[in-house]
């Protein structure tokens, strides 16, 4: 949002106030200063400030809430002084009267220091009315029930749905088309508005200082397009494919879930978005209609979606409208126009007209009810929560009550313990328990007046367990060289079987994902595409699954996606890419690392998805409990993505792996022999249907108690070996705790095993 710092100014005096202690203000109550700009607009110069706030903030996208705003900032620690140079924005008819102006009510050429000093008037006497009339004028706009704002406003025209009202409508008088005050059209510059005529730019002007959007309609040129002198504003659906016209050459088509107001069946506006081309204001105008609404604010983003339109108007119909602030513009918008002389017929109220609407509305009874809920504060909380300022002293319940006013809230049933506050309606969407308001509170006085809290836990903080497993983790696919990925948790949509959210912002981010493995694909094809080599990637991170009962499960995982680079394993061999059984070494290596003291084992994969290859894809158990899965990467997913058809894939639970890891240490510390090992190798023509890892167990089981260890070193299948068939080389270690084996003791164990082998499988010892 673009703010003038001299329409602050005029506002509400920052002459004592330098511009560095506006941001830091500013920003020490969670604003952000995006840029601040000098502009230069008919020959004065001012500063624009760019400030952003946060989407719960919609109260201060217009210049009265970001005034209030700074009002509060300010006055909450007494910094501003009476103002000492109030614009005629609210001098009353009388002084103007006593200055004996002949000029233009708002001019430019008009000094009124100047001027009421040649009139002998007190200026400090002058101002201090000025200020004490306009607290006064401030108290009764504050003090408007919702209630009443509906009964003053509501014309007898008045039509409403569930998805919005039509509060009301006036009718001008004769009038003029003709260029804006100077001081409307350079506000509207500063704030990046081109001026058109009187009546646009000052609805424009409303929707800057108020919030509040109005329509403004050529009333000769709606009893044209109508065919009918009674303006009723009707509100429905549009019909299927009907077209409405924007511009003088363009139409758009809409469809019938587009909010549209008809009068006589005819359309005159997509309702909050903007209006039919035929009936802006122009220069032929004689007779203008202005028309307010209230309306489903999910209603008019939908529309903007659907026709991919977005206008000024819509931005703020998005947001939660405060319709106690409703009056307030109303009686605005009147006085700006009546100093241009502009004039409207007297509407005729209906004072019926809220008991009909509460009844039949449901979206006035939605707003109806949320204006009457209150939060209960209690000073001791407050007081307990903040500590003492840097005063050394608790704020007072004076204090309180006051900085809660300034804020626009409105505090009922007070006592020396507690009292309770409704709440402003555009606040609604955050304010919503006690300690909401109490930061409110803090952030109006500034945090930096307080003491911070002394922490009472004298307890040194640790890692649970499956923090440090998670680190010991990282540093082992770091030392390695992976690189750690992160990646949102929302994505596309891919399928049915993925947990979608009810209203997303994007398609891109519109349901939770079920793997990690699918952005790690896409970096790898990212980094093969822009710099032609792959990378080593893990990532540790929440996944979502959508059970068959219907309910969700949120898990934690790691995954990885590695291989595809060429490289040297031994001296004697050309660089190659890593091969499969050397790539599940990589996580056999890990899990040993982690000390599981139950069985691990392998088992053929039946479910491997369309990322795992179909043939060479395993899943990995601990005990009765599935860690995960590994595999190559599938040959159409390789194919599509560009990537080598040499990569592995692997993911893994976190629970299931925390559950069974111990918890102190990867290392487990034995005592160690002082006896030499004793090494074998083992080589063996095996069928390719035979798992290297059944046979590994084999081995083990039958080797105990004197053997350590077996380990596969080589795998080798091309020619002299028969086609079917492959070599295996496991590596064998024996070793005793209390003598040297010989070599007749090794063979006694060795023999076994081999004939064991050769009798149940299609395997041959090679000598």
């Amino acid at each position: 949002m673009y703010i003038s710092l001299k329409w602050v100014q005029e506002l509400i005096g920052l002459q004592n106030l330098t511009l560095i202690d506006l941001v830091n203000r500013l920003t020490l109550a969670g604003f952000e200063i995006e840029s601040i700009d000098k502009k230069k607009c008919f020959k004065s110069n001012d500063l624009i400030l760019d400030i952003s706030f946060t989407a719960n903030r919609a109260d201060v996208s217009n210049i009265r809430g970001l005034i209030t705003e700074i009002i509060a900032l300010f006055n909450s620690n007494l910094f501003l002084q009476t103002p000492t140079s109030i614009k005629p924005l609210i001098l009353l008819n009388s002084y103007k009267k006593a200055l004996n102006s002949t000029e233009g009510f708002y001019s430019q050429s008009i000094n009124y220091r100047s001027l009421l000093k040649s009139r002998n008037f007190e200026s400090f006497k002058h101002y201090k009315t000025l200020g004490w009339e306009y607290s006064l004028w401030e108290r009764y706009l504050q003090k408007k029930s919702f209630s009443k704002v509906i009964k003053n406003l509501a014309s007898e025209n008045i039509l409403h749905s569930d998805e919005g009202v039509t509060l009301f409508n006036m009718k001008s008088q004769k009038l003029k088309i003709k260029e804006s005050p100077y001081w409307i059209k350079k506000r509207l510059l500063l704030m990046g508005f081109k001026p058109v005529n009187n009546i646009i730019d000052t609805i424009n002007y409303l929707l800057l200082e108020t919030g509040q959007v109005f329509f403004a309609y050529d009333l000769d040129a709606l009893h044209v397009l109508t065919g009918t002198s009674e303006m009723v504003f009707v509100l429905n659906y549009a019909k299927e494919k009907s077209l409405f016209p924007i511009e003088e050459s363009k139409k758009i088509e809409l469809t019938n879930n587009i909010l549209v107001l008809n009068i006589n069946n005819k359309i005159i506006s997509i309702a909050g978005l903007i209006q039919n081309y035929y009936t802006l204001v122009n220069t032929d105008t004689s007779h203008v209609i202005i028309q307010y609404g209230l309306y489903d604010s999910k209603k008019i983003k939908k529309s903007s979606k659907i026709l991919g339109l977005r206008t000024d108007y819509s931005i703020k119909l998005e947001k939660q409208t405060d319709l106690n602030l409703l009056e307030q513009a109303y009686l605005r918008l009147i006085h700006i126009f009546w100093t241009q002389n502009i004039k409207f017929e007297h509407t005729i109220n209906n004072k019926n007209i809220l008991f009909s609407l509460k009844n039949n509305s449901s979206l006035l009874s939605k707003y109806v009810e949320q204006s009457e809920k209150k939060i209960k504060i209690v000073y001791e909380n407050l007081k307990r929560l903040t500590g003492p300022s840097n005063t050394n002293t608790e704020l007072s319940n004076f204090e309180i009550i006051t900085n809660l006013k300034l804020l626009n809230f409105k505090v009922r049933f007070e006592t020396d313990q507690n009292c309770y506050l409704f709440i402003p309606l555009t606040r609604r969407l955050d304010i919503e328990r006690e300690v909401d308001v109490i930061e409110e509170v803090v952030r109006t006085i500034g945090f930096n007046k307080f003491e911070p809290l002394t922490l009472r836990n004298q307890q040194i903080g640790y890692l649970t367990k499956i923090e440090k497993l998670k680190r010991q983790l990282r540093n082992y696919f770091i030392n390695l060289g992976f690189n750690e990925s992160i990646h949102s948790v929302l994505i596309k949509k891919n399928s049915e079987d993925e947990i979608r959210l009810k209203n997303p912002l994007f398609n891109e981010s519109s349901t939770l994902r079920v793997s990690l493995l699918e952005g790690l694909i896409e970096k790898i094809q990212f980094n093969q595409k822009n710099i032609g080599e792959s990378f080593e990637t893990f990532e540790l991170g929440r996944i979502y699954k959508l059970l068959v009962d219907g309910n969700k499960k949120e898990v934690e995982v790691i995954s990885g996606v590695f291989g595809g680079k060429n490289f040297r394993s031994n001296w004697d061999n050309e660089n190659s890419t890593i091969n499969w059984f050397e790539a599940k070494g990589l996580l056999e290596n890990l899990i040993e690392k982690l000390n599981i003291p139950v069985s691990i084992y392998w088992n053929p994969a039946t479910n491997y998805a369309k990322k795992f290859h179909p043939n060479l894809t395993t899943e990995l158990f601990i005990g009765n409990q599935k860690l995960g899965m590994f595999g190559q990467i599938h040959p159409t997913l390789a194919l599509e993505n560009n990537i080598s058809r040499q990569i592995y894939l692997f993911e893994m639970d976190m629970e299931v792996l925390n559950r069974f890891s111990q918890s102190k240490t990867l290392i487990n510390y034995l005592p160690y022999s002082s006896y030499p090992i004793s090494n074998v190798d083992l080589s063996f023509i095996v069928k390719k249907s035979i798992f290297s890892q059944e046979i590994e167990q084999i081995i083990s089981t039958l080797g105990q108690p004197l053997l350590k260890s077996v380990n596969l070193f080589d795998y080798y299948s091309k020619e002299p070996i028969k086609k079917g068939y492959c070599s295996l080389s496991f590596k064998l270690q024996f070793q005793s705790k209390n003598r040297t084996l010989s070599s007749d003791e090794v063979a006694e164990i060795i023999n076994p095993i081999i004939f064991y082998l050769e009798k149940h499988y299609d395997i041959k010892f090679q000598e």
